[in-house]
C-alpha cells in the first residue's frame, strides 16, 4: 500500500495486481487494499508453473516450505506481462531492502529483477534511494528525491509513513503465506515426501481439516467446521479427485471426514471412529459413506470410537 501511494503522490496512475495461488492467501485483504487505495485490481490464478516451483524451488526455502526468492520471481514475470499488455512503464513492489532474510538482502532484489526479465523497469519505492536508479527514474518519469530510503526490519519508520500518506491499516509485518507456517509446512512437507509429484488436488486438500497420515498412501481428514465440511465434500466431488470415501454423520451432529488415497475397509473404520470422537453427540452408532462417484450413499454402522484415541495430527 505504501508503495503505491508514493506513486500516486507523483500523479502516476497504478493497477495493483494479485495473484491468486491455491491456497487462496490475502485475497479480501487485497481487495480492501485496493478500495482504500481507489485502484483497479487485476487478478491472476497461479497454474501448475507454480506448484512445480513448491515442489522444487531453484533457490530453496524459507523457514518453513516458502520458496520465496522463486515466488517473488514467478509473481514478477507475471508482473511483467501485465505491464506490457497495458502499456505501463514500470512494475512496483513494496519490498524492503533487508527487511526479510530469505528474500529481500540486495542480492535477490538483484536476482528478482534479473530472473523475472524487468530489470531495470523494476521499482522498489520503499528503498529505491539505496538501489541503482530504474528506468523511469533514470528517464524522470518518476521523481527519484521523493521516494525513500528504507531498510532492515524495524517499522516504526514504515508506520509514520503511511499516517502522513493517509492510510488507515498499516498492515502487519507478517507475510499472510500459509507456506511460511510452521504447522501448515509440515503437512506440505508430509505430502512431498509420500508423493513427490502431488497434484492440484492434493495440495488444496492441505487447507481443509484436521490431517492424519496413516499409511504411506493414505490420509484421512477431518472436518472442525461447517467450512471445512463443505471444502471437503467439494474436493470429494472433483473430477481430479484422488480415490477414497467420504463419511458423513447420519442423524447426529459431527464432521465430515474424508478418506484420500484408497477406501479399504480398516481406513474406513478408523474414519468412522474418527467422526465419532469429534461428534458432539454422546453415542452415535452410524455413519453416511459414500463410494466413488455416486451420488447414493451407504449406511455403515461405526462400533467404536477407540481406534481414534492413537491418532497423530499433521
Amino acid at each position: 500500500m505504501l508503495a503505491v501511494r508514493l506513486m500516486q503522490e507523483q500523479g502516476i496512475e497504478v493497477d495493483a495486481l494479485y495473484v491468486q495461488t491455491l491456497f487462496r492467501c490475502c485475497k479480501a485483504q487485497a481487495a480492501q487494499a485496493a478500495a482504500e487505495l481507489r485502484v483497479r485490481l487485476l487478478v491472476h490464478s497461479a497454474g501448475e508453473d507454480y506448484l512445480e516451483l513448491i515442489r522444487q524451488p531453484a533457490y530453496g526455502y524459507g523457514k518453513g516450505v516458502n520458496p520465496c526468492v522463486d515466488c517473488r520471481i514467478f509473481m514478477a514475470r507475471l508482473a511483467r506481462k501485465c505491464m506490457d499488455q497495458l502499456g505501463a512503464c514500470v512494475v512496483v513492489t513494496g519490498e524492503v531492502l533487508g527487511q526479510r532474510e530469505m528474500s529481500q538482502k540486495r542480492i535477490d532484489l538483484d536476482r528478482i529483477a534479473r530472473q523475472s526479465g524487468l530489470e531495470d523497469r523494476l521499482l522498489r519505492p520503499l528503498s529505491a534511494r539505496l538501489l541503482a536508479p530504474t528506468l523511469p527514474e533514470r528517464q524522470g518519469q518518476i521523481d527519484r528525491s521523493r521516494l525513500c530510503a528504507f531498510s532492515g526490519r524495524g517499522r516504526r519508520e514504515l508506520i509514520a509513513l503511511a499516517r502522513r500518506l493517509g492510510i488507515g491499516t498499516t498492515p502487519g509485518p507478517s507475510s499472510g503465506c500459509r507456506l511460511a507456517e510452521a504447522h501448515f509446512a509440515g503437512r506440505v512437507r508430509d505430502l512431498l515426501l509420500h508423493h513427490p509429484a502431488a497434484t492440484r488436488w492434493q495440495f488444496e486438500l492441505l487447507a481443509a481439516g484436521r490431517h492424519a497420515r496413516i499409511d504411506a498412501s493414505t490420509k484421512i481428514v477431518v472436518g472442525r467446521n461447517a467450512d471445512d465440511n463443505a471444502a471437503l465434500e467439494q474436493l470429494y466431488k472433483r473430477q481430479d479427485a484422488e480415490p477414497g470415501a467420504l463419511l458423513i454423520p447420519a442423524g447426529f451432529p459431527g464432521p465430515s471426514v474424508l478418506v484420500a488415497g484408497g477406501a479399504p475397509p480398516w481406513a474406513l473404520e478408523l474414519a468412522g471412529a474418527l467422526m465419532l470422537r469429534y461428534s458432539k453427540s454422546a453415542g452415535p452408532h452410524h455413519a453416511h459413506v459414500r463410494r466413488g462417484r455416486l451420488e447414493a450413499a451407504e449406511l455403515v454402522a461405526i462400533r467404536s470410537r477407540e481406534a481414534a484415541n492413537e491418532i497423530s495430527w499433521l
